[in-house]
């Protein structure tokens, strides 16, 4: 009944013809002015025929829960890039006779099971799925997915194939996932202004601290205590050098010290790292930091109390992910946004933990079937003529207030995106139980880690069965 519905919604308004073109006979109008246009396009060639690639009008659906059901190729666009690739596309799929597009298959509550349903079942439909976290780490133990690492036509060490989705989805010597685009930036730290002018703190200087790898936590510690003041010398803190949500601090803490809550080693195994003299001081610091500087939630707050605190000029850091842009766009103070600082234990590299949706092939497919999807969806990801390593900054600018934020720490966090394992490990919450318990006081990071260590173990085990 799902595979039945599926096709219902996915078929319809799909029926496109498309004529072989490495000859370029029988051309459409629209194709020769394609083909006029991006003239000096080099197509690939088959290297077995020695010809343009050939796929005879296999129609290969990217299914997410998202697009159009109707295609994303086919949606109105949202912006020149936009239109540019979408031009781009029609021509890629003309000339290596392909149909190609993303379409939306149904919700996102749904969307894992349909994925497992297929995988497991197969189906006439060329598939690549687009999962997120709930379906990785079951379609990797259950072996659902199609080893990348055996298709050959593809050179996967080409920047466009983002490397830590690679390194999230290996197993066995072999890896599952693919994402030809750059990883999203994600936690870093936002930083009010006018807080650090009055605190007499020029706020350019994180930039430069950052830039010269001397943004530290030694430096910043240094800021909260010079922005944690009683202005009015009544023994009550008016600002305060941060408020962040436990979590969002406490994962970047350990990463930046070169630890992390969930290991994996060179075998694909996962190993519990909270033990770890790395992460044990990350998780430390953090609570450390959050006594001393941390505004207090205020009686009868909600949980995302800290986030007014924020815009409100009230705390000067907060840690928290990119996309809060969105919710501080109206701010009346200024501000910025950089890194988390590196620990003293770190690699000494700026970067962010990577949280992105994942592309992958059913393992049910057999050899000639994978790989001429897995190579279509190579072609069809060609970087669009005229945009080049930088193009994906336009659109942050206008989010952003300073150009550095993007220039720099944008691209530092693109550099270097660093896989976060915890979530793979099905049962484990996030960690939430050591991190809480820590950065609220209640334990210290070994006994946190001593208080956890029997249950996390068992539920890696069963995840590395």
């Amino acid at each position: 009944m799902v595979k039945r519905a599926l096709k219902a919604v996915l078929f319809i308004g799909l029926a496109v013809l498309f004529v072989s073109c490495g000859n370029k006979k029988n051309l459409t109008e629209e194709e020769k002015a394609l083909f006029k246009e991006y003239k000096s396009v080099k197509l690939a060639k088959d290297p077995e025929t020695k010809k343009v690639y050939d796929f005879d009008g296999m129609q290969i659906i990217i299914g997410d829960f998202w697009s159009p059901s109707d295609g994303a190729d086919n949606a109105e666009a949202v912006s020149p890039a936009d239109e540019d690739a979408k031009r781009f596309h029609k021509f890629l799929k003309s000339a290596y006779n392909m149909d190609i597009d993303s379409y939306g298959i149904g919700s996102w509550g749904a969307h894992p099971q349909t994925v497992a349903n297929f995988c497991t079942t197969g189906g006439d439909e060329n598939y690549i799925f687009v999962i997120d976290a709930r379906s990785v780490s079951t379609g990797l133990k259950g072996n659902l997915f199609y080893d990348l690492s055996t298709i050959k036509s593809i050179d996967w060490n080409d920047p466009k194939w983002d490397k830590a989705t690679k390194e999230l989805t290996s197993k066995n010597g072999g890896f599952y996932g693919m994402r030809a685009l750059a990883s999203e930036p994600r936690g870093g730290v936002f930083f009010n202004k006018r807080l650090l002018k009055e605190a007499g703190i020029d706020p350019e200087e994180i930039y430069d601290l950052q830039k010269e790898k001397k943004w530290t936590w030694e430096t910043f510690e240094d800021m909260l205590k010079k922005t944690t003041r009683d202005l009015d010398n009544d023994g009550v803190f008016d600002t305060y050098g941060m408020a962040n949500l436990s979590t969002e601090f406490c994962y970047l803490a350990a990463m930046s010290n070169g630890g992390s809550y969930i290991g994996k080693d060179s075998n694909g195994k996962y190993f519990n790292n909270i033990g770890n003299e790395k992460t044990l001081e990350a998780l430390s610091w953090a609570a450390d930091m959050k006594r001393k500087y941390e505004r207090p939630q205020p009686e009868g707050a909600n949980w995302d109390w800290m986030y007014a605190s924020f815009i409100n000029g009230e705390v000067a850091f907060q840690v928290d992910q990119e996309y809060r842009v969105g919710n501080i766009a109206d701010m009346q103070d200024d501000w910025g946004f950089v890194c988390f600082p590196l620990g003293p234990k770190g690699d000494g590299k700026y970067g962010t933990l990577a949280q992105d949706n994942v592309y992958v092939i059913p393992g049910c497919y057999d050899k000639e079937r994978a790989e001429k999807i897995a190579k279509a969806f190579d072609l069809y990801t060609t970087e669009v003529p005229g945009y080049d390593a930088t193009t994906w900054k336009e659109d942050y600018y206008s989010r952003f207030r300073d150009a550095r934020a993007v220039d720099e720490t944008l691209q530092l966090m693109r550099d270097n995106p660093v896989p976060r394992y915890d979530p793979m490990i099905i049962g484990i919450n996030q960690v939430g139980n050591v991190i809480w318990n820590v950065y609220g006081g209640g334990q210290t990071a070994q006994e946190a880690y001593e208080a956890t260590k029997n249950e996390y173990q068992g539920l890696i085990d069963e995840m590395n069965k």
